[in-house]
């Protein structure tokens, strides 16, 4: 195993010890974004590389919205964003979800006694 793959693997162990010590020391409500090294862990050690997707998008406009907002402590009307997201997967069919079908007759359902 390589270190960037340890790293990758003892990142949730940092964050909780990093969240822990910031609750400790009355930090905890902004504390919480320690844990969102854990997702990005591969990113920042150069494993993967970061797919912009309609998702990734809202949670970002989510984020953003309720930290700069006046609706800082109140996080709720945000997660209305979050429906989009099947709406647009509706109208917007991804290139990976296109299926073509194959051009023999019932690949599934072959008897032999027919």
């Amino acid at each position: 195993m390589n270190i960037k793959k340890k790293i990758v693997a003892i990142t949730p162990f940092i964050s909780l010890i990093a969240f822990i010590l910031l609750s400790y020391f009355g930090y905890a409500h902004p504390g919480w974004v320690v844990f969102l090294l854990i997702p990005l862990a591969p990113f920042l050690v150069g494993m993967e590389r970061i797919r912009f997707s309609y998702p990734l998008i809202i949670a970002v406009i989510y984020i953003v919205f309720g930290i700069v907002t006046k609706f800082a402590w109140r996080w709720h009307p945000g997660w209305i964003i979050f429906l989009t997201i099947p709406i647009y997967y509706i109208l917007v069919t991804p290139k990976s979800k296109i299926f073509f079908h194959s051009s023999k007759k019932d690949d599934f359902f072959e008897d032999d006694s027919v």
